[in-house]
């Protein structure tokens, strides 16, 4: 089956939540979703904010939703991904700095020539989670998409881990990883689990540690 590309799962992400907030706020109000350590006003204003953010890419230039990765948690975005100018990148990052609601921000966004975006952007779309081996020209030893996907079955596993309190990233083999951990134990399981993958050569955590 072929899987859908990074590019592209952004792109109807940007669709979906502007359905979510298109409807009377008084109608949708938070969202209720208790499985998680953030509340369901938390969860509404994340997912309000990221919606004006891929919208404001969308309308200014829909590269962005292919090559930026935008994550939030408690209003912490973390920001990762290639662009081919130090133009885009300045453009990037002052969508995002212009949201005084967000309280912290973790940029990791590359600035990289545009044959490196390109190359990376075909090898991403073509191996993706289909197959762990990217073409001879990508610079990364295992899809990105691929390494996104195992972390999301081994956290879903991992007994003593609640993995929707987590969100990643990978770019060129990097981890980038936030979210919160009940306790230390939890916190050691998902890097552990993390650094153990096929081709992650280096892992960043912002994973904040509750208990």
């Amino acid at each position: 089956m072929k899987r859908v590309s990074r590019g592209l799962k952004r792109t109807l992400q940007v669709v979906a939540l502007g359905i979510v907030f298109s409807a009377p706020l008084a109608a949708c109000g938070p969202l209720q979703m208790p499985v998680e350590n953030r509340s369901g006003d938390d969860q509404w204003l994340d997912t309000k904010i990221k919606s004006e953010i891929l919208g404001k890419f969308a309308e200014i230039d829909h590269s962005y939703l292919i090559d930026v990765n935008v994550d939030i948690w408690k209003q912490q975005v973390m920001v990762t991904g290639m662009v081919d100018s130090k133009g885009k990148y300045y453009d990037v990052m002052s969508i995002i700095r212009q949201d005084k609601r967000i309280k912290k921000i973790y940029d990791h966004l590359q600035v990289a020539d545009a044959k490196t975006v390109a190359e990376y952007r075909e090898a991403e779309q073509k191996y993706g989670e289909d197959n762990a081996v990217p073409a001879d020209s990508a610079k990364q030893s295992v899809s990105d998409v691929w390494i996104d996907s195992q972390i999301k079955a081994l956290l879903l596993a991992e007994k003593g881990v609640r993995s929707v309190n987590y969100r990643w990233e990978t770019v060129n083999n990097i981890v980038y990883i936030m979210g919160e951990s009940a306790n230390k134990t939890e916190y050691d399981k998902v890097l552990n689990i993390v650094r153990r993958i096929k081709g992650v050569t280096k892992v960043v955590s912002h994973i904040s540690v509750v208990g």
